[in-house]
């Protein structure tokens, strides 16, 4: 398919006339750049939480726990939808991308002067006038966030994430550079607005500049063909956002800020593997099955190799994480962090099945199944809702509790849709996540067998996960070698260098070949 050049949207680096297609050399670059940026990203923002954690304690890390759930909520209204809209339709016109970003910045715009205005209900919401006062700088950041929109998901939309990963990673290292300096000045938890400003305008200028644009304009009316999808998509992310942070919203609000510090540390301990393994796989699926729809057999493919490199990348730490959860808290966080280890070891549970199955909404979105995603969405926060709701009256812990146990009951439906869109059968795709499940029970068992010795907790943790490595290793090696084989044969093409001068498939292909 070939695009004519004064009106479809033409990105850097691309061939012009030629449509980029998801082959074996460019998932396996796309996949090698989106790991980098994300661990990058995810390792300077959880360095300097752990740094600020320590430095201001539970109490006044609770101002940048609530701060955190208000512009988490107001980044929700930023791009509605829009980008994935971009990303999922098979033509988009430069016009249309440049009105996508009007609509971005007129909305970030609105919201940070919103956040303003709300600032001081903010913290009277969580009893803790702190929050407005952190409030009020970090509204500043919100439209630089909206700039950063469209180019984002220009370049997505490619395959060229090596610029995106760029931006992503200088970005990360500079706002953290910024955090942690200001918090050892003694700007308290203002470090925090240091670390967002800087972080979000690095990555908007740098995405601005690697994509050219697209630059905004007035022809609003190109934005109405993507409105169907983006709307369904951004009542989803609504839905999710609800129900992924209304726990944190009502620790906050009924067992105050420093309860709510500690949940969120918790909690932030368990999203880094599932944002650093579920971020990176999706940033590649959710083009790869849109390029792929209409192909079930292609479907399928993408999804049981997508399927195995997640459990295999994600099951393991997570599961060590619960095991070892109090001893991290104790050499990571300091003893006052100790009440959080518990609600680590519930929500690494949790993590695990969130990991798992965080490649679903990208199938759905990727297949534009724009109702199928309203349907699950909305009985995925009834459903967890109901379980915070629920685990409110047993304290924090049965906050945490709640929430995973039932997060587990939506396991079948989330088999089914799989299984319902790629035509795979669910003991397959419970085929390619058992091997990772059954050799990490086996690491589990292992470091608790080290715990009974008593030692001291850096050496229980140390010692703990060696052991839990060859435990595991060995319950591969003996139960799934078959399994282990085709991973190592993943991760060798996803990581060794590969010949760029070598042509592109005309044909995509999934990210490894499945044996017949």
């Amino acid at each position: 398919m070939r695009r004519h050049p004064a009106a479809k949207a033409h990105p850097p680096g691309l061939p012009q006339g030629r449509t980029p297609a998801f082959a074996g050399r460019t998932a396996v670059s796309g996949v090698r750049w989106s790991l980098s940026a994300v661990l990058a990203r995810q390792g300077f923002q959880m360095l300097c939480a752990v740094i600020l954690a320590r430095l201001l304690g539970p109490e006044s890390y609770g101002i940048i726990s609530a701060a955190t759930v208000y512009t988490t909520f107001a980044a929700l209204f930023l791009d509605q939808g829009l980008s994935s809209a971009l990303i999922q339709r098979p033509e988009v016109s430069r016009r249309a991308a440049g009105a996508t970003a009007t609509v971005n910045l007129m909305f970030a715009v609105l919201i940070g002067a919103v956040t303003v205005v709300l600032a001081p209900w903010a913290g009277g919401f969580f009893h803790a006038p702190g929050v407005t006062a952190l409030l009020l700088p970090l509204a500043v950041a919100i439209p630089l966030k909206g700039l950063a929109i469209t180019p984002r998901a220009m370049l997505s939309r490619e395959l060229l994430l090596r610029q995106v990963a760029r931006a992503d990673i200088i970005a990360a290292a500079a706002g953290a550079t910024a955090g942690i300096t200001a918090a050892l000045l003694g700007a308290g938890y203002f470090a925090l607005a240091y670390q967002v400003i800087t972080t979000d305008l690095l990555t908007s200028l740098l995405l601005v500049l690697a994509s050219r644009g697209p630059w905004p304009n007035l022809h609003l009316s190109e934005v109405r063909p993507l409105l169907a999808f983006s709307l369904s998509v951004f009542f989803t992310d609504f839905l999710a956002y609800f129900s992924r942070n209304v726990d944190n919203i009502l620790v906050g609000r009924f067992l105050g800020v420093l309860p709510l510090s500690l949940y969120s540390m918790a909690y932030r301990i368990m999203v880094v593997p599932v944002q650093l393994v579920g971020q990176t796989v999706n940033r590649m699926m959710f083009p790869a099955f849109s390029r792929a729809a209409g192909d079930t057999a292609m479907v399928a493919g993408h999804l049981l190799s997508a399927s195995r490199v997640v459990a295999m990348l994600a099951a393991p730490p997570m599961v060590y994480v619960a095991c070892a959860a109090p001893e991290l808290v104790h050499v990571v966080l300091g003893d006052a962090w100790a009440p959080a280890a518990p609600i680590v070891t519930v929500l690494a549970i949790g993590g695990i099945r969130e990991t798992l199955f965080y490649i679903t909404p990208s199938l759905m979105k990727g297949l534009g199944k724009g109702r199928l995603i309203v349907r699950y969405e909305t009985l995925a926060a009834v459903v967890q809702v109901g379980g915070i709701v629920v685990g409110l009256q047993f304290g924090l812990l049965g906050v945490a509790v709640g929430l995973v146990g039932f997060g587990f009951l939506l396991v079948p439906v989330l088999l089914a849709i799989q299984s319902r869109l790629s035509g795979l059968r669910i003991r397959r795709l419970l085929g390619a996540l058992f091997p990772a499940l059954h050799s990490s029970l086996w690491g589990a068992a292992a470091y608790l067998a080290v715990r009974l010795l008593e030692w001291p907790a850096p050496a229980t943790a140390a010692g703990g996960l060696l052991a839990f490595i060859l435990a595991g290793t060995a319950a591969l090696f003996l139960f799934h070698r078959k399994h282990l084989k085709q991973f190592l044969s993943q991760a060798r093409a996803l990581f060794a260098r590969q010949d760029t001068q070598r042509p592109a498939a005309g044909k995509d292909e999934p990210l490894v070949k499945e044996e017949p």
